[in-house]
């Protein structure tokens, strides 16, 4: 080996040992950081271990309340519709025969009219309170009164449209009224009084 050969020789085994020294530096810096980390871990979890549980139990119990919660909504959005469905039949059952349907309100624009009302009907009623009914009870009645052309929002009877007020004749109205006082009854009837 030349001489020229000999430098690059001792060159290379002295940058294999400065290597393999900082290989071995760089190692044993890892392990310490590693085992710092460690222990930093196993202190975070002996002094979290406790609040992790009660995080846990506490996610747990909220969500039991948010479900309990969600639930007594639907039951009682359930009843609501039950109990819905109960008026919208009654209405229906009030307004099916259609002779005494016309009885209802006939008597009920009877007492209620006065001279230039103009009576309000809902668009379901269009064939069924004409305007020869109107007539029929504004001649009984001695009072002038005339159909609307406009159409209510409402499920049965009329709307009296006067100079001075208004009076609602409707059966949504008494409905409503007779809702008031037997609602809890029929709560009580159809799911036991459980509300």
């Amino acid at each position: 080996m030349n001489n020229k050969d000999a430098i690059i020789q001792k060159i290379i085994d002295d940058a294999g040992k400065v290597a393999e020294g900082n290989i071995r530096e760089a190692e044993d810096t890892a392990s310490q950081i590693i085992a710092r980390a460690r222990k930093d871990i196993d202190k975070f979890d002996s002094a979290n271990a406790g609040k992790t549980d009660a995080l846990y139990n506490e996610a747990l119990s909220r969500s039991a309340v948010v479900s309990n919660l969600d639930c007594k909504k639907l039951m009682l959005n359930a009843k609501k519709d039950v109990i819905n469905k109960v008026f919208d039949e009654a209405l229906d059952a009030l307004t099916a025969d259609k002779k005494d349907y016309l009885a209802l309100v006939e008597s009920m624009i009877s007492a209620c009219c006065e001279d230039g009302d103009e009576v309000v009907i809902c668009e379901r009623d269009v064939k069924v309170i004409t305007k020869k009914f109107i007539g029929d009870i504004s001649k009984k009645a001695g009072k002038k009164l005339t159909l609307s052309q406009d159409f209510g929002d409402f499920g049965g009877g009329v709307l009296l449209i006067g100079k001075n007020y208004d009076k609602n004749l409707t059966l949504d109205l008494e409905l409503d009224f007779v809702r008031e006082k037997i609602e809890s009854k029929i709560v009580d009837i159809l799911f036991g009084g459980n509300k």
